[in-house]
């Protein structure tokens, strides 16, 4: 279930991370309603961001009471994002806006993994409609809120085995879905006429799971009344906008994730296997992630009147426990956009990001698996969208 945690971030990291609560078209529905008094006219922004995400262990994995094994593991993790951004202004003070944001997220294992015992192959998607407002108080102060209406949908394979033994790997299927309610609120606040700051607020989403649990063995067991809840973490976003000059401006963002309220999940009527024998248990998943930070500092120039260039750095802090998963490092970000206005009606926009992620040393010693050695990775992420003026 850890691949679901990044969903959120995936996108550009442009688009994400630079100036995520001082953004100037209707993508602020979804990452600060306030922003929404910057557009002038109805805007249609459809979106699409596409990302890959790779790690390799090396180490040894030790099943209790069984053999060690050692060597590497790799995951691949690919992620489609398409989102769609609808705002228009009702009056000189009220704007509405809607994002439908989905992300959905598949991660393949090496076959025969090292970590096939605490790692799966998983599907995983998630679907947001964020309905949203702004309302300027007067030239300097603007207020926003939204509501984000969740639907989530997770496809999780893990491999159940006893190595050392002449028991066979077995898989399990577990099948959920569910859906979860958050807010959204911000401010934007304009210090002078070339500096504008930014507030978001982003609550806690609770997601209640529930569907279908299978063990594929022999017998195969299948428990129709699986079950568990899920959170994904509040966030607090300050970005400040400065324009140096008629060209060009710097803007720097920071973010703050609540991941520690993610402790223990507890999952409810899994079909598994004891020895050779397939029964329904409950379990509890440790995760007792910690609250992390994102620095971002980066430039826009505008080269032409109709061509602006973009470039970001930001420091993300991993929130990952390596004592009870396979974590990640923190990581450095370097991404790079440009944006062309065709004409008044139309203005393209092409990002690419790439996640240099440092090494982490794994120590888990849990009761059925001890875990011992280092965690590498990187990530790519590619978008494009298209802005309308209607």
């Amino acid at each position: 279930m850890l691949a679901f945690l990044p969903l959120a971030t995936q996108a550009s990291f442009i688009e994400t991370s630079m100036g995520t609560a001082v953004v100037n078209d209707v993508t602020a529905s979804y990452f600060n309603p306030a922003a929404l008094v910057l557009i002038k006219n109805s805007q249609i922004i459809p979106q699409i961001t596409l990302a890959s995400f790779r790690t390799q262990f090396n180490g040894q994995s030790t099943l209790i009471g069984s053999i060690t094994e050692t060597g590497r593991s790799s995951t691949n993790t690919r992620y489609y994002s398409p989102s769609l951004y609808l705002g228009t202004p009702v009056n000189d003070r009220l704007i509405l806006g809607l994002a439908i944001v989905t992300n959905s997220a598949n991660r393949n294992v090496d076959e025969d993994s090292l970590l096939r015992y605490v790692q799966s192959n998983n599907n995983i998607q998630d679907y947001d409609v964020v309905p949203a407002m702004a309302l300027k108080l007067n030239t300097f102060f603007s207020l926003g809120i939204g509501l984000n209406f969740s639907y989530a949908n997770f496809d999780v394979q893990p491999i159940l085995g006893f190595p050392g033994s002449n028991i066979a790997d077995s898989q399990s299927h577990n099948q959920s879905d569910g859906r979860g309610v958050g807010g959204n609120i911000g401010f934007l606040l304009k210090l002078s006429p070339t500096t504008v700051l930014g507030f978001n607020y982003r609550s806690l989403t609770t997601y209640r799971l529930s569907g279908k649990s299978t063990y594929q063995g022999s017998p195969s067991l299948t428990s129709n009344s699986y079950h568990f809840k899920f959170w994904t973490p509040a966030r607090s976003v300050i970005s400040v906008n400065h324009a140096l000059t008629s060209k060009l401006g710097i803007i720097g963002t920071l973010q703050y994730f609540q991941w520690n309220a993610l402790t223990n999940i507890h999952v409810y009527n899994i079909a598994t296997v004891a020895g050779s024998m397939p029964v329904v248990v409950n379990g509890v998943i440790p995760y007792y992630l910690h609250n992390t930070w994102f620095f971002t500092v980066g430039s826009h120039y505008r080269m032409k009147p109709q061509w602006i260039l973009r470039i970001a750095a930001c420091y993300n802090q991993s929130p990952g426990n390596p004592h009870y998963q396979i974590a990640n490092g923190d990581s450095i970000i370097l991404g790079l956009s440009s944006g062309y206005d065709f004409n008044k009606t139309m203005t393209m926009d092409v990002g690419y990001a790439h996640a240099f992620i440092k090494n982490q040393n794994i120590d888990i010693n849990g009761n059925r698996y001890s875990i011992n050695g280092v965690n590498n990775g990187a990530r790519d992420a590619v978008s494009l969208r298209l802005l309308f003026n209607v």
